[in-house]
């Protein structure tokens, strides 16, 4: 902990405090304290791959049962797409969150975040459906977003196949997963075409989303002050981290200028849908989240902005162990049931 920048660790949440602990010294005894693995991109990304998976099923024990799931696939984007989908109780149909994971669109999976995805479910009355979309570099942008864009036009169109009432949606993701929910409702309303869907099921598809969870999402900015101040090795938000995910998951510079990317560019002024959005007050992308609610706002729309205090990135995984991870989860599960 004593390599961790005083600035950082003074700032911290008792509680962040013991998680980063914990988590410093499990990579401790993997590799050693400083950082993830030198060497090229591929070797260090296969690395990374199988370190999340392991580190997230420590934060992914307990939490809430779920009265069933059921694992399948949506074709979307010339691809499979698995999906999970979690009820909470019985009820034959139930609205609906499609949850798009994060991982900087490198890593994760619909088990890196499944106890994320079980307390949204618990909390908000909802069936919540996790997205397993491609991962780059295998797929580059944009089919991660086409995907999610996809599989939600498919939600609406055909939901009732899956005890889901399909003109009741929310999206909702962390980090990478902020960008594709919120990447995913401007694609359906300005460019559906680019993806492969028609212009009558992304309108239908726009019009069933009701609202937006977006936690602690990158949505523009170059350049900032928190993106200055903060990351690092021990939240896997330095510059060679996310210089990893631009190299991984663009295929040139150009393409962090479209809309769905830099949100902030977009037209913000008409037909979005409510948004909840929660930054990390510790975190590079902290920026993003506060200008993004501050345009929606001004622009009329609909915002619930919250700067969760003494917190890092990813800090959503952390319920076993965080007061933090589970009062915004259950904030944006109500948030989610009063829109729903």
């Amino acid at each position: 902990m004593a390599s961790v920048p005083a600035y950082v660790r003074d700032a911290l949440t008792p509680g962040m405090y013991e998680v980063l602990d914990h988590q410093l010294a499990r990579a401790a005894e993997r590799r050693g304290v400083d950082s993830a693995p030198g060497g090229d991109r591929s070797a260090r990304l296969a690395v990374m791959r199988a370190d999340y998976r392991a580190e997230r099923s420590f934060w992914n024990e307990g939490g809430p049962q779920m009265a069933s799931t059921y694992d399948g696939h949506v074709h979307a984007a010339g691809v499979d797409v698995p999906i999970r989908i979690y009820r909470p109780t019985a009820a034959e149909s139930l609205p609906a969150i499609a949850y798009f994971h994060g991982g900087g669109f490198n890593v994760g999976d619909l088990d890196t975040h499944d106890r994320i995805m079980r307390v949204l479910a618990d909390k908000s009355g909802a069936a919540v459906v996790g997205v397993d979309y491609t991962l780059s570099p295998e797929a580059r942008f944009p089919q991660a977003l086409h995907e999610c864009a996809g599989v939600v036009a498919h939600l609406a169109a055909e939901g009732q196949r899956y005890g889901i009432e399909p003109s009741r949606l929310v999206v909702a993701g962390d980090s990478a997963g902020s960008m594709l929910s919120m990447g995913t409702v401007l694609l359906l309303r300005d460019g559906p075409a680019e993806a492969g869907l028609r212009a009558d099921a992304a309108a239908a598809a726009f019009a069933s989303i009701r609202g937006m969870l977006l936690y602690y999402g990158g949505h523009g900015l170059r350049d900032s002050a928190t993106s200055r101040l903060y990351g690092g090795f021990w939240d896997g938000m330095g510059k060679r981290e996310l210089g990893d995910v631009d190299a991984f998951h663009f295929n040139d510079a150009a393409e962090r200028s479209s809309p769905y990317i830099d949100h902030l560019s977009a037209d913000l002024s008409r037909d979005l849908p409510a948004a909840f959005i929660v930054g990390a007050e510790l975190d590079p992308l902290a920026d993003d989240g506060r200008a993004l609610a501050a345009m929606l706002a001004r622009n009329g729309r609909e915002v619930d902005f919250r700067m969760v205090p003494g917190v890092l990135h990813s800090f959503l995984h952390f319920g076993r162990m965080l007061d933090e991870a589970n009062e915004e989860l259950a904030r944006g599960a109500e948030f989610a049931r009063a829109h729903l």
